[in-house]
């Protein structure tokens, strides 16, 4: 359920802001939106990019922090979340970069 409403958040949040997307070179979207608070890996929302590329049976994207993390970690934390049809990861580093990438099955009809 989290990684549901953290992706939907995601998208819906660029598409309200009503930003455009643009086509990349590589054949993906890339789309701005923001990655909220997550204690004690993330303790402030931060502004991410979103590179999504769409496959037959799943679509996969990675949004990578334009802004350092405020209180990044000491070492790099990992916080993985899976249900059936969708695998997530949300990384700090000690840099202050931030890195949210996540796998999703197509729906099929």
């Amino acid at each position: 359920m989290l990684v549901r409403r953290l992706a939907l958040s995601l998208v819906l949040g660029a598409a309200a802001a009503g930003l455009t997307v643009g086509v990349s070179a590589a054949g993906g979207f890339k789309i701005p939106g923001s990655i909220g608070p997550i204690p004690p890996i993330v303790n402030a929302s931060l502004p991410v990019i979103c590179q999504i590329h769409v496959e037959s049976d799943h679509v996969e994207y990675t949004c990578t922090a334009t802004e350092p993390n405020p209180n990044p970690p000491k070492d790099a934390k990992t916080l993985k979340l899976s249900e059936p049809k969708a695998s997530c990861k949300l990384t700090a580093y000690p840099d202050g970069s931030v890195v949210f990438s996540c796998r999703v099955k197509a729906v099929q009809a």
